[in-house]
């Protein structure tokens, strides 16, 4: 993730931000605007992005329906000191199912591209896979507190995202990598929730929850690799995303996000996750693809 200081103002209150990211200003027919939102970043995070389309797909959508599955497409970095619009496309709408294409744009240039499916809410028969054993998130440090003890040897690029106040609180269950070289596991853990309180319907949370769910899934599949995602010779990027939603939950109390990544080639890594709530009941699973490509190989002439 490469960014930068904005040159606009940010908020330091989280619910402030949210709200602002989500006045969606109609300016057509299923076409939305949603003006700058200070953030004291130069580049949009890419769950922002993601949630912002899945809002705007929700816009066009019966009460009665609600998200079961997103795919999307990051196209290019959109800036944060610009407004972004929404074009909404209804591909189908039927008793059970609605499903919508969104096209993110920024001054006409593709941001983003998100497919989404809506579904009206029936009784049936069920099953997940359970949780696995954690601790406690009370027990364990904070994702700040780690940051703030890395200091100043996180590289400068990275500073602004993981330095300002996070709209999540995130809580890593085990050893957190910054830019070690030590070949891990493609396994990892974090307990997480929003901060303040979230009141609103099951769309509302599904799309914090899209925000949430693109952090830390690409990064999983690096420490196979031997590479730290804090590395100043890393180039990464988000490229797709896909979220299925299964059950209910509340972004403001505490769930599980177990991560794994089957494979990396070709300098692309692949993440997957799946998000419990607390009480083991599995809500969502993700999947993540991302580019990881090593800039200083590449000058030694080994790419």
């Amino acid at each position: 993730m490469n960014v930068l200081l904005a040159t606009n103002p940010y908020i330091d209150d989280p619910e402030l931000e949210r709200r602002r990211a989500y006045e969606f200003e109609q300016i057509a027919s299923d076409r939305y605007r949603v003006r700058p939102v200070p953030s004291g970043l130069l580049r949009l995070y890419g769950g922002m992005a993601l949630s912002q389309c899945l809002a705007a797909a929700r816009l066009t959508v019966g009460q009665d329906k609600v998200a079961h599955s997103l795919h999307a497409y990051f196209l290019q970095p959109g800036l944060t000191d610009r407004a972004v619009e929404f074009a909404v496309t209804r591909e189908s709408d039927g008793r059970s199912f609605s499903n919508r294409t969104v096209r993110m744009t920024q001054d006409g240039a593709p941001i983003l591209n998100l497919m989404a499916s809506f579904k009206t809410p029936e009784p049936s028969r069920r099953h997940g896979l359970p949780m696995p054993d954690a601790p406690p998130p009370e027990s364990l440090a904070s994702l700040a507190q780690l940051v703030a003890e890395y200091g100043d040897r996180l590289p400068e690029r990275h500073r602004p995202f993981w330095g300002r106040r996070q709209q999540v609180d995130w809580r890593p269950i085990g050893f957190f990598p910054f830019d070690e070289r030590e070949v891990r596991s493609a396994t990892r853990m974090f307990w997480f929730r929003f901060h303040g309180s979230v009141d609103g319907p099951l769309h509302v949370q599904q799309r914090l929850l899209a925000y949430a769910s693109d952090l830390h899934i690409f990064h999983t599949a690096l420490g196979p690799l031997g590479i730290g995602w804090a590395n100043d010779f890393l180039q990464s990027s988000s490229l797709d995303h896909a979220i299925w939603f299964h059950d209910t939950f509340r972004v403001d109390e505490w769930m599980l996000y177990v991560l794994d990544s089957p494979a990396a080639t070709d300098a692309l890594a692949l993440g997957r996750g799946t998000i419990y709530r607390r009480d083991g009941t599995l809500v969502a699973t993700v999947s993540q693809q991302g580019l990881a490509r090593m800039l200083e190989e590449k000058r030694e002439g080994k790419l």
